[in-house]
């Protein structure tokens, strides 16, 4: 009896675990579309115009749904972490640099980043649409492609809508 009763507790503690950990990446993937800190990005080059290139990588239940996340990781990593990886030439520096403005302006990034939303204007396929394409596990693929960014663009749209100060303001 005893032996019973400490399984079904040590069920319900699982249960109870799993639930917790599932309701927290549910209510981190609301905000802006995706759960922060899972992608990858690399620098491919620069462009004449203020463009960025770009390898990004997503994650997604099947592979239209990882390409089409990967475009989404790609405008929120020049935003807000900055792209540190691969050849020289692209902004190291994110565009948002102070704590706590996504929070801040959560409205604005929600709607942004929503499917279909603004931030498809800044992001573009850069090459014959070939993607790597890799099966992670019966439910979960990742696929990388290269993107184009209107970085310059991108600058402009979010000192308009004053999430960031413009160029030369702030010295």
């Amino acid at each position: 009896m005893k032996s019973g009763l400490g399984f079904l507790a040590t069920i319900s503690l699982l249960v109870w675990t799993m639930s917790c950990k599932t309701s927290k990446v549910n209510q981190e993937a609301v905000m802006a579309g995706y759960v922060s800190g899972n992608y990858e990005i690399e620098c491919m080059g620069t462009g004449m115009d203020g463009t960025q290139l770009i390898k990004v990588w997503g994650f997604g239940t099947d592979p239209e749904k990882a390409a089409y996340q990967a475009r989404k990781n790609a405008v929120h990593a020049v935003i807000f972490k900055g792209i540190n990886a691969g050849k020289p030439g692209c902004m190291t520096k994110p565009l948002v640099t102070q704590p706590g403005t996504e929070e801040l302006h959560r409205d604005f990034f929600n709607t942004f980043f929503t499917d279909g939303g603004r931030y498809l204007s800044f992001v573009s396929m850069a090459n014959d649409g070939t993607v790597d394409r890799i099966k992670m596990t019966s439910k979960e693929y990742k696929v990388g492609s290269v993107m184009s960014i209107r970085h310059a663009a991108l600058r402009q749209e979010l000192e308009a809508a004053g999430i960031i100060k413009k160029l030369g303001q702030g010295f």
